[in-house]
């Protein structure tokens, strides 16, 4: 893994910086970086969007791009609560505004996912 080139993703991931200057390097990576898009990271954004951190509008723009960009895997296990996600932010228009409450239910449903022990396969 090249830290450079790695490093741009996955700061885009934890939103570390000005959300256009992450898309822009985002759109400049090489095509062999990677990142994981996680649970953690995804309930640290809902953080700040909840917080008032970054705007509503921004956390649709960075969801957009963060579906959307090559090289950003979904942890394991979590593949559809983290997809979905991003889907119904990256896409208000399909199901609802992003609001505040829907920040707050998303954050809920993630941290909720943190707290499950994984499953054994019994």
């Amino acid at each position: 893994m090249d830290s450079n080139r790695d490093h741009v993703l996955d700061d885009l991931v934890h939103w570390r910086g000005e959300l256009a200057d992450l898309v822009e390097a985002a759109r400049h990576v090489d095509a062999s970086a990677t990142a994981l898009v996680d649970r953690t990271a995804i309930a640290a954004v809902l953080e700040k969007a909840a917080d008032g951190q970054v705007g509503l509008d921004e956390l649709t723009a960075w969801a957009q791009t963060v579906h959307f960009v090559d090289g950003l895997g979904i942890e394991d296990g979590h593949e559809d609560l983290l997809t979905q996600f991003l889907f119904e932010i990256s896409t208000p228009e399909l199901f609802e505004p992003v609001t505040s409450e829907v920040c707050h239910r998303w954050l809920s449903r993630v941290r909720s996912s943190l707290a499950t022990p994984p499953a054994t396969g019994l």
